[in-house]
């Protein structure tokens, strides 16, 4: 009786696996609601990290935008909480986050090894960050006060 109830737990820890695929994944690029020239998306390659911190800083100080928002995806949610905060100490601490993280349902092709076989596609699902970050009125007027135009 003792490894029937094995037996059975084996199969509920089964149940929560992605179910065996023959063929190849490929996986496709997200979706994105239509973005802004205020919404940077940020991937997990760090060589790219001062690029996103110069135009997170551009846009909110030289460029007077309301807001910002960086979008993280997956293992890019630690880039973008990490740009988050260097771009609120560069900017003395003075910045307003937001912050609001969701679920992404994610599509990939299954390619058969079968040629004859149809294309399948299957779901996933993955964490995504954002972080809207914006300046307080007292401090975007001290910044464009200095400013020449």
């Amino acid at each position: 009786m003792g490894s029937s109830n094995a037996a059975a737990m084996a199969v509920d820890t089964d149940t929560n696996k992605r179910a065996h695929t023959d063929g190849v994944v490929k996986k496709r690029k997200p979706l994105r609601p239509s973005t802004s020239r205020a919404d940077i998306y940020v991937t997990r390659d760090h060589r790219k990290f001062n690029s996103y911190m110069r135009r997170a800083r551009k846009l909110l100080v030289e460029r007077n935008y309301p807001s910002v928002t960086i979008h993280g995806l997956g293992a890019a949610i630690q880039t973008a909480i990490k740009l988050a905060a260097a771009v609120k100490a560069s900017l003395g601490d003075q910045v307003i986050m937001d912050t609001n993280t969701h679920t992404v349902t994610l599509y990939d092709d299954v390619v058969p090894q079968d040629e004859l076989a149809d294309i399948t596609t299957q779901t996933r699902q993955n964490s995504a960050i954002q972080i809207k970050m914006s300046l307080p009125s007292v401090v975007r007027s001290q910044i464009f006060a200095k400013t020449p135009r």
